[in-house]
């Protein structure tokens, strides 16, 4: 997820697609044209060296584990093999990319989250939906935008009830011209929404370019909010480390990018750990 394009290209005005006013929703093949994001600034072309392929790679030993997964993981349209990730990895939950703010990669995702979730379940799993937020793209005006897109969230995770992960609200993409103040705002008025439509206190899923800018924007205190945080790589160990900007702690930890795990048939797959014991984490599933 989180900007794994960085590690490929650097650049400003990423063509990601948005909903032109005269395409057809839900669409899969609707033509869209460009989303401009600016999340980081123009430069090099970064390689980094890889991350954790798995769990013990990590330095992890008994923790409550997940996987984080979308349409990426299905190459050839593969399916996933859910049993195998329980029984040879002992995973207990799976974050499963359920929206997003454009056209025909919310189609996607749509198609996807359905098939995997109900496979997941199946095998016992806890399953949440995140949705790939795309600031500015279904509305005008940035408020009702925000509230636009939760609404959408909200509905194609059928409305995250308990006993499953809460709904999780990606932030990866700053809208070109945007000011911190303004993707702040926008930002707030999603969770806000998404907290009233569901019930449930929103996850929000950052690394630490988004936690600074949330924060510096001082409209909102965003700690209130459990943290998903992406943050790769292997010399981190088991803690990803203190913050100097947010106040709280860390509820799900990406710790890489990198995994390389049987039962899924996509080059790499995004790995991660609930911050506490199994109790713990079904508590926090209930509430």
């Amino acid at each position: 997820m989180i900007a794994r394009l960085i590690s490929i290209f650097m650049v400003v005005g990423i063509g990601l697609g948005f909903t032109p006013a005269n395409a057809t929703p839900g669409k899969p093949n609707a033509i869209e044209t460009p989303y401009r994001s600016c999340s980081y600034p123009k430069g090099p072309s970064v390689v980094r060296p890889p991350n954790a392929a798995n769990w013990a790679a990590q330095g992890f030993g008994d923790v409550v584990k997940g996987i984080d997964i979308s349409r990426w993981n299905h190459p050839d349209e593969k399916p996933i093999d859910f049993e195998t990730l329980k029984s040879e990895y002992g995973i207990t939950f799976v974050l499963i990319k359920s929206s997003d703010g454009g056209t025909n990669a919310n189609a996607l995702a749509k198609k996807w989250f359905e098939i995997d979730s109900k496979a997941a379940q199946e095998q016992g799993l806890v399953v949440g939906g995140y949705h790939y937020a795309l600031p500015g793209n279904l509305a005008s005006d940035p408020i009702k935008d925000a509230k636009v897109q939760a609404a959408r969230a909200v509905r194609q995770v059928a409305g995250a009830k308990l006993g499953q992960l809460p709904l999780t609200l990606d932030m990866e993409e700053l809208p070109c011209g945007w000011t911190t103040i303004e993707l702040a705002k926008w930002t707030e008025a999603f969770l806000t929404e998404a907290k009233r439509l569901t019930g449930r206190t929103p996850i929000i899923y950052m690394n630490g370019t988004f936690i600074k800018r949330l924060v510096e924007a001082n409209i909102a205190d965003f700690s209130q909010y459990p943290l998903w945080l992406a943050k790769w790589g292997p010399s981190l160990g088991t803690d990803p480390g203190p913050f100097t900007t947010w106040q709280g702690s860390w509820t799900i930890w990406q710790f890489t990018a990198d995994g390389k795990i049987n039962g899924i048939e996509s080059k790499y797959t995004d790995l991660n750990v609930f911050n506490g014991t199994q109790s713990q984490f079904q508590d926090f599933i209930n509430r």
